[in-house]
């Protein structure tokens, strides 16, 4: 058995379960049935414990059945025992236990439950802007990081404190001391994200271009690591913030640093946000989540939660056939979700636990 597998979720007034209790299959869980009655919330309930973050970019307080002040996701962990936890609350920060012991911080239960989760708003990474791209680096990144996650939240503290006194300058121009307080810990931080994320970027471009060419059929990808500026160490940042503030107190923001940094992504050498096809593009999508799982696989020893929100519908049965080879190659526990359970494919079906979903009930077959 693995070291990590959810032996049973439980629900209590998240999104529209007023309460379940859902015991999972070690390897593959097939939840099916029409749209609009729950089963996205399951895999939010679980992706909420394993990142801390709900699936659809909301606010907390959305995932609270409607009526209620408070909504609680909990995993059970096999073969540990262990119960994960995550609790919403209207008007209060979410709070996370471990068998039932507050920890400071919901973001503490990353790397708990690795999981990996593919869903129809990931497009977004490749035909949004670079914003969704940092994300996807950063959740990825934290999740193997304790350290980059506190590294990124200085950043993003200094960056606040920096662009407040860029708009402030308009008016007085503060001086120098102040502005190297917050650059120091910009420059400082900056050049550490930067060295995480290129050598990320750097694990996951072969990954992702033997994922693409398997299910695209022999087609070929690419990704790289983008900066809007050439500043890499401490001292070129530094530099760079000092030249740059004028230009910034007129810009009112801050111009230099990996907050401006972006992915790029091409499909048979052609940027995939602007030339890819809708099959292209959802294809590099999956590709990379399976790079990622795979990196997640290497990094923890077994491969992570697989989270596979409705995504065989969208594609043709060529890439669908072989997306489902990948997955019983190299997929751990999986849970996916279809309207209808033959979308799984038989060999998925024949070794999966199948569930029904149906207004907010599920119900094992």
């Amino acid at each position: 058995m693995r070291s990590r597998v959810v032996g049973t979720l439980k629900l209590r007034q998240f999104r529209n379960y007023p309460t379940l209790d859902m015991a999972l299959g070690q390897r593959f869980n097939v939840v099916a049935g029409p749209n609009g009655q729950g089963k996205t919330n399951l895999l939010e309930a679980l992706h909420l414990v394993s990142t801390s973050r709900l699936l659809r970019g909301q606010r907390d307080a959305e995932a609270i059945l409607a009526g209620c002040s408070s909504a609680e996701a909990t995993v059970e962990l096999h073969p540990s025992n262990t119960l994960l936890t995550v609790r919403l609350e209207q008007g209060v920060r979410k709070r996370a236990s471990i068998n039932g012991l507050g920890v400071p911080k919901a973001s503490d239960l990353l790397g708990r439950l690795p999981c990996v989760c593919v869903s129809a708003a990931d497009m977004e990474i490749v035909r949004s802007e670079p914003a969704e791209r940092r994300m996807f680096l950063d959740l990825e990144l934290s999740a193997r990081s304790p350290a980059y996650l506190r590294r990124l939240a200085i950043y993003k503290r200094a960056l606040e404190h920096r662009n407040a006194m860029l708009r402030d300058a308009r008016e007085a121009m503060p001086p120098r001391e102040l502005w190297e307080t917050w650059e120091e810990q910009l420059a400082e931080q900056g050049a550490g994200l930067r060295e995480a994320r290129r050598e990320f970027v750097a694990l996951l471009d072969p990954k992702l271009a033997a994922y693409h060419s398997k299910i695209g059929g022999g087609e070929d990808s690419c990704m790289a690591y983008m900066q809007r500026d050439p500043a890499n160490t401490f001292e070129e940042l530094m530099a760079a913030y000092a030249k740059g503030r004028v230009a910034d107190v007129a810009r009112g923001s801050s111009s230099i640093g990996p907050h401006r940094d972006d992915i790029a992504l091409t499909v048979g050498g052609m940027e995939a946000r602007l030339f890819g096809s809708q099959g292209q593009q959802r294809t590099l999508v999956i590709a990379l989540k399976l790079a990622a799982m795979e990196a997640s696989a290497e990094l923890f020893g077994e491969p992570p939660l697989l989270l596979l929100d409705d995504i065989f519908s969208d594609l043709d049965e060529r890439r669908r056939s072989r997306l489902v080879e990948v997955i019983l190659a190299m997929a751990g526990q999986t849970v996916l979700t279809c309207t209808e359970p033959s979308a799984a494919g038989n060999e998925i079906l024949g070794n999966a636990a199948l569930f029904h979903v149906m207004a907010g009930r599920v119900t094992s077959s």
